[in-house]
């Protein structure tokens, strides 16, 4: 395995995820830099296509998990509707096989609040959440899940600002409004 691409994918890796998680940090991944805040899609979004550039094959994960395994407030996680949500990550390719990327949470909320703190390992991989399941989906299938999820919290909210009490209790407890 090229060793040069690597320590510059690790080096990217790192980047990207001190970039500090913001939960509902949408917006284009183009920007996550100038922006300085991201959330797991966005992330991995940026990341993609710059691992592709530096010979990697990539896929997008998608895993179903808890949020009450994650170590957050009870009194946050009560604001939930539901807890059960999804998580994006990458697949790529190492020296040993696949591996998985998972560049969400942030070294400094890693070390302040307890979060898995995920390093750069072509070898040993991990995510920053417990998967209940995971499937790879493709660009296009994420893309049109978008699009409907969009369409369809505009429906549901009438067009109106939606409310996120969770996502606000979330980011303010991570000092992060």
């Amino acid at each position: 395995m090229n060793t040069e691409r690597s320590v510059e994918g690790a080096s990217l890796f790192s980047k990207v995820r001190d970039v500090p998680f913001v939960l509902g940090a949408q917006g284009n991944s183009e920007t996550l830099f100038q922006d300085n805040r991201g959330c797991c899609s966005r992330k991995h979004l940026f990341l993609l296509p710059r691992l592709k550039e530096k010979g990697y094959k990539v896929g997008i994960g998608i895993a179903v998990f808890d949020w009450r395994d994650l170590p957050i407030p009870a009194e946050t996680l009560s604001l939930l509707r539901n807890p059960i949500q999804y998580h994006m990550f990458l697949i790529t390719n190492g020296e040993k096989g696949k591996f998985l990327v998972d560049a969400t949470w942030d070294k400094e909320m890693c070390m302040k609040h307890g979060f898995r703190l995920i390093e750069w390992d072509e070898q040993n991989t991990t995510l920053g959440i417990d998967p209940l399941r995971s499937f790879k989906i493709s660009s296009l299938e994420l893309k049109f899940r978008s699009k409907v999820s969009a369409i369809l919290s505009a429906r549901k909210e009438g067009n109106n600002h939606i409310l996120t009490p969770f996502n606000d209790a979330f980011n303010n407890w991570l000092g992060r409004s």
